[in-house]
């Protein structure tokens, strides 16, 4: 994933990511925007599907004075306030036919017309759009215009919810953590009890609820250390199947232990003295090593 953010932010290309609620969408689309040479420019995002449908299309393209009740000046929509900057359109699957229609024209010609505008507007920002839809199932329904749904994803970045990268729980645990004790103005530590338990969760909320719980751990609770039963009952009640437990993928400490048994052998060219020394052991104890781990070292 950081390589595809390199890869788009190097680029001039639509960019359309794709993950669940919560997942970190927008940090990736500033990822891109920050390490672009757009940098410097504005940055604008707007969630397509917070907004009425009457008043998106004034949000996304601006308005002339006087083209509707209540437009009493013109009004620049996000396009043109971004100028050579960034145009982030959240949640691209909650808008309507029409709209993806005039979308389209824009990625394709780079223009805008305001709302009861009599000309059109040259942009030139770049184009992220992100959403928490399968877009490709809502082409095949024949909700989501297909052209469009191609130009977008001309980059496609997909960010794995939180369940699939479970090692990243203790680094953002410790971030949020720090963050929540300096606001709170307070010094607190998490018990391992309660690390567990949060590794065991699945996230349905992903990164966002990860952060709103800790944020109230530490609101909540009243010592210094944040204990398991401080945590949330739907945290507690959490429980995985064997292939979902954390760090599945990672060796055991035997495991560890007999891959460097081999490697100290192998460096010491098989020679069993030698290897005693290096790893602080007689050989009798080398040799009961060897024997627990079906290591032949007569072979």
């Amino acid at each position: 994933m950081y390589k595809q953010i390199a890869h788009a932010a190097d680029s001039t290309a639509p960019v359309l990511i794709i993950g669940e609620s919560g997942a970190g969408k927008e940090l990736v689309a500033r990822a891109i925007h920050g390490h672009s040479k757009r940098a410097r420019e504005p940055f604008v995002g707007i969630n397509c599907g917070a907004i009425a449908d009457t008043l998106l299309e004034s949000e996304l393209f601006g308005h002339a004075r006087g083209s509707f009740t209540g437009a009493v000046s013109d009004h620049k929509g996000v396009f043109e306030q971004a100028g050579g900057g960034t145009v982030l359109l959240d949640e691209i699957g909650d808008t309507t036919p029409a709209l993806q229609v005039r979308l389209l024209r824009v990625l394709e010609e780079g223009e805008v017309r305001p709302v009861g505008g009599t000309r059109s507007l040259r942009v030139s920002a770049l184009v992220i759009a992100a959403t928490n839809r399968p877009l490709e199932q809502a082409v095949a329904e024949g909700r989501f215009r297909q052209d469009l749904y191609y130009r977008l994803s001309v980059i496609l970045i997909r960010v794995p919810p939180l369940r699939e990268r479970r090692a990243d729980i203790p680094l953002l645990i410790g971030s949020f953590l720090e963050d929540a004790c300096k606001r709170a103005g307070q010094r607190k530590e998490l018990s391992a009890e309660a690390l567990a338990a949060l590794m065991r969760h699945t996230w349905p909320g992903n990164v966002r609820e990860l952060r709103n719980t800790i944020e109230r751990l530490v609101v909540s609770s009243r010592g210094s250390l944040l204990e398991a039963v401080d945590l949330p009952d739907t945290v507690l009640a959490a429980r995985l199947s064997a292939d979902e437990q954390p760090f599945a993928d990672l060796p055991t400490l035997d495991e560890l232990e007999r891959r460097y048994l081999l490697h100290v052998l192998a460096a010491a060219n098989r020679n069993r003295t030698r290897a005693a020394e290096i790893l602080g052991i007689d050989r009798r104890t080398l040799y009961r090593m060897a024997e627990r781990f079906g290591i032949d070292l007569k072979e």
